[in-house]
């Protein structure tokens, strides 16, 4: 299964991982990224590409 960390520091909740997602993956929450569906993952990167902060990372 497939980890996506945030790193909570970084992230400043702007949402750019979350338009560059297409399966749905990620929400903002309390201005943050949350992952609430990483079975939905399929390691295509985008929103890590997307990420103004870097704050985003897979781990496979």
């Amino acid at each position: 299964m497939v980890t996506i960390e945030v790193d909570r520091d970084k992230c400043k909740g702007c949402g750019s991982c979350v338009e560059a997602c297409q399966r749905r993956v990620l929400e903002i929450q309390d201005g943050v990224c949350v992952p609430v569906r990483p079975e939905n993952c399929r390691f295509c990167m985008l929103c890590v590409s997307g990420c103004r902060q870097k704050a985003l990372k897979i781990i496979v």
